[in-house]
């Protein structure tokens, strides 16, 4: 009995760590949002190129999990975590030290690349602690931790560059990496498992499943909107007179959180539409015309606005993934491996033409031209659920 309280006290302790290092991991990754104004204006850079910091993050992670899992095979998840860790938040140093945009890119560039290697770790390793447990209320906790890390980020972000200025604020969340490393003494080591790399044939059969196109395409067309308006609220607010408070800016992704409230009434949600279909056209018609209110220049607007279109983007980013699972691996073609990571790769692709291309639209024709383009890219994905749901999806499907 003492061994047995010993164990579920150090699994206790790993996993509070592994959640606090997923957490400061998307704090990092969205925590310059808010900063965007400050930071174009010390290092002079404008309002179509400052996005690069969140994209370079989007291109890495939707790199990443078709290449992963193979370095995994090789070092070790334990060791990989550890690494990670200590290297993220040393290249604090070098966000503190940037004397020029470039700088800071390439310090964001190694940060991107280490990310996925962290967070890819963290799933594995909560995977092996709660194989014979709990995984799937372990894992909802990994998730939990991701929205509460984006959160933090740029709220808690926002405030913190008001008062200490950009800097210190990405060097602290650095930091925070390290602090972090005390707990992770307790972290026990899991195997890599089976490099293994699938081939391009593999991926091209779980697009022939019936409505894993559509909904992939849905969910590029998703995260393609909410990383755009996630970098464009902090330009938009310059434009509007309220650039100068970090503060109000990471007041702004206040409507972030309704994502947690999304996550936990999916059920009841799901019986209240009759479907799951009748629920992914609710969520996406909210986010389809939720992006009308971005239109007004009234900041108040901007901020109601933001809590509808988060509704609408986290019902569907609740559903989707598991419908894909479901639908991709009922032929037995498909293991949940190869689809997930192909998953992945098109929805953070989606992320990286988001957190850059609205950006460009918006320095060179303005914010009624970026909004029509986010509206048109989100009214393809509307059309697609209702096509689906009437069995006359595109052919892809």
């Amino acid at each position: 009995m003492p061994h047995q309280h010993v164990h579920s006290a150090n699994v206790f302790r790993s996993y509070i760590c592994l959640l606090l290092l997923t957490a400061c991991a998307y704090a990092l990754m969205y925590g310059p949002q808010p900063m965007f104004n400050s930071i174009g204006q010390e290092l002079a850079v404008d309002r179509g190129h400052i996005g690069l910091l969140v994209s370079v993050h989007m291109l890495s992670l939707s790199i990443s999990p078709l290449c992963v899992g193979l370095l995994l095979g090789r070092t070790g998840i334990r060791r990989a975590i550890l690494a990670s860790s200590a290297l993220l938040g040393i290249s604090g140093a070098g966000m503190y030290c940037a004397t020029s945009f470039e700088g800071l890119l390439a310090i964001r560039v190694l940060q991107a690349i280490l990310t996925p290697v962290l967070l890819t770790s963290v799933m594995a390793c909560i995977a092996g602690m709660f194989r014979h447990l709990d995984m799937k209320r372990a894992l909802a906790g990994y998730v939990t931790a991701t929205l509460v890390g984006s959160l933090t980020g740029r709220l808690g972000g926002g405030y913190s560059a008001e008062l200490f200025g950009w800097r210190t604020t990405l060097a602290a969340i650095c930091v925070l990496f390290l602090l972090c490393l005390v707990l992770a003494r307790s972290i026990p080591e899991q195997a890599g498992g089976k490099p293994q790399a699938h081939r391009i044939s593999d991926y091209l059969t779980v697009l022939k499943q019936k409505g894993v196109p559509s909904l992939l395409f849905v969910e590029a067309c998703g995260i393609f909107t909410f990383a755009a308006i996630g970098n464009l609220v902090p330009l938009r607010m310059a434009e509007l007179g309220q650039g100068q408070s970090e503060g109000l800016i990471g007041l702004m992704y206040l409507g972030y959180s309704i994502g947690l409230v999304a996550s936990l009434t999916l059920n009841p949600l799901q019986r209240l539409f009759g479907s799951t279909n009748n629920l992914l056209i609710f969520g996406g018609t909210v986010f389809t015309l939720s992006l009308l209110s971005l239109y007004p220049p009234l900041v108040w607007t901007i901020f109601s606005g933001l809590w509808f279109i988060a509704l609408g983007e986290f019902i569907v980013h609740s559903l989707a993934p598991g419908l894909i699972n479901q639908l991709a691996t009922k032929s037995g073609q498909c293991d949940h491996g190869m689809v997930n990571g192909l998953f992945l790769s098109i929805y953070y692709f989606g992320g990286v033409l988001g957190s850059w291309l609205p950006g460009i639209i918006y320095a060179h024709y303005g914010w009624l031209a970026c909004l029509a383009c986010m509206f048109a890219v989100q009214l393809m994905s509307l059309l697609v659920l209702l096509l689906r749901r009437h069995g006359t999806a595109i052919n892809a499907s």
